[in-house]
């Protein structure tokens, strides 16, 4: 006999290949964390960037997202940004030789800073 919990009966959790949003205080939106590749901070809300030119806004804080749906592949770049891991296409020193900033790849093809202190902490993610 099956349970609520899941279809075939058992009571564990696994993990899912989708992630929800907070639209609203009500709503939710099911996406694939792969299509999600930045996440700036706007106040107390989140604004997400999709592959898609559509942008969401989360009603939950950038620091609440990034542990809540994480999953090892956000990392909190800057205390405005968090990125997608798996989108990053390249991380390269600024022009001015100091500070560091990471190309997101396409479709979306956006470059942001990378704060100083958080930058050994990204490039760690990288290490095998």
């Amino acid at each position: 006999m099956s349970s609520p919990e899941s279809p075939s009966g058992s009571s564990g959790t696994a993990p899912l290949d989708r992630v929800l949003l907070h639209l609203a205080a009500s709503r939710r939106l099911a996406v694939d964390p792969d299509d999600l590749y930045i996440f700036e901070a706007d106040g107390d809300d989140t604004i997400v960037r999709r592959r898609s030119k559509r942008t969401l806004r989360d009603v939950r804080r950038l620091a609440e997202i990034v542990t809540e749906i994480g999953h090892g592949h956000v990392y909190r770049i800057h205390d405005n940004w968090a990125v997608n891991l798996r989108r990053i296409r390249e991380i390269r020193p600024q022009r001015d030789g100091r500070d560091w900033e990471v190309v997101m790849q396409s479709p979306v093809n956006r470059v942001l800073p990378v704060s100083r202190r958080r930058l050994q902490g990204l490039l760690r993610r990288f290490e095998r």
